[in-house]
């Protein structure tokens, strides 16, 4: 894993301001890095996969202007995780945080991505994976992701690192052994990303 020190993240991509608070599941060190670069590249479409409640969602729509569209992904309520830690973080109201907002589109199913193809999602300037945590769940919404992510836009995976959730930790090392370090991890956080040579 190639890691990225944090003033040098920072001087290559400007530093992500934010009012408000983080939610309990993205820290200030994982939020602080994806608003700088929606704020940097201005970027226009994002795709949050696992947008839970809508927290993530609410830190980057107060604080990003230049997002016109934002579609977060998630389960029914009565839906079974495919890791038990997880089924505390299923939404009773998924993304109940931002319903209010017009550049909000949530998409709700049985099974979150896995009932979706890039077919049902527009392009997007960057996308946030952090809904299944288990390893079939990261590389399927890698496998979306990177169909649906345009050509220079990024996608983040959180929880890299995360003794909770090993799995992530486990595909990312995976794909970096067979791409060759293309996935980027910043420096005392859990977010990891790259910057997509291919795309949509």
């Amino acid at each position: 894993m190639s890691i990225i020190e944090r003033d040098t993240f920072f001087k290559l991509f400007g530093r992500g301001t934010f009012h408000g608070e983080p939610s309990i599941y993205m820290g200030f060190n994982d939020i602080e890095p994806i608003l700088a670069f929606v704020q940097t590249f201005h970027l226009k479409t994002i795709i949050e996969i696992g947008i839970q409640r809508g927290a993530t969602a609410k830190c980057i729509l107060d604080n990003c202007p230049s997002v016109e569209k934002y579609i977060g992904i998630d389960i029914i309520p009565d839906s079974q995780t495919t890791l038990p830690i997880q089924q505390g973080e299923v939404p009773q109201i998924a993304g109940e945080l931002i319903k209010g907002y017009h550049q909000a589109e949530l998409i709700i199913t049985p099974n979150g991505t896995r009932d979706l193809s890039p077919g049902h999602l527009p392009v997007a300037d960057l996308i946030l994976i952090d809904g299944d945590h288990s390893a079939d769940g990261v590389f399927l919404d890698t496998i979306l992701a990177r169909q649906t992510i345009r050509k220079g836009g990024i996608i983040c995976w959180h929880d890299y690192g995360n003794s909770l959730v090993p799995d992530v930790t486990r595909v990312i090392d995976d794909l970096n052994t067979i791409e060759g370090n293309r996935i980027f991890l910043i420096e005392n956080g859990f977010l990891c990303f790259q910057i997509c040579s291919e795309g949509r």
